[in-house]
């Protein structure tokens, strides 16, 4: 089954709009930063945004190439993994986003701003990273397909 490039299109442009007001953000110094509720506010919730537009291709790729549905979102980028389709190393990376944005949904009084503030110093470039994994994910399917 062909992936849906279009639904894919629509969840990068997510992450790549969330990754322009993210960079904005982390030019503010740190006391800068912890000083504005807004800044902090708007950085968690364009981080767990954007962490979501990620597994949302993640389950989109499962689904359309009939991997096993795992029960969470970061069994989603394991699945991916064990097909082949992810570095272990990147992997990593996701579900370590993917444990985060659930630290931001489920477990929000316990979010420290540093750790938020330390994300955008230092791990922006992973959404960058997933979403050159999804075109090569997407364009191996296409090449597959013109071989069959």
């Amino acid at each position: 089954m062909e992936f849906d490039q279009k639904a894919i299109r629509e969840r990068v442009d997510i992450i790549q709009q969330n990754l322009v007001r993210l960079e904005e953000i982390r030019q503010a110094p740190w006391e800068d930063f912890q000083a504005d509720y807004l800044k902090v506010e708007a950085s968690k919730h364009l981080l767990q945004t954007a962490i979501e537009a990620m597994i949302d291709i993640c389950a989109h790729f499962v689904a359309r190439l009939r991997l096993k549905i795992p029960k969470d979102s970061a069994g989603l980028i394991r699945a991916l993994e064990k097909a082949g389709l992810l570095p272990k190393e990147h992997a990593d990376k996701y579900v370590n986003m993917v444990k985060f944005r659930n630290l931001v949904v489920h477990l929000y009084a316990e979010v420290d701003d540093c750790q938020v503030y330390g994300i955008l110093q230092n791990n922006l470039d992973d959404f960058r990273t997933f979403i050159a994994d999804a075109w090569r994910i997407v364009r191996s399917k296409q090449e597959r397909a013109k071989n069959e």
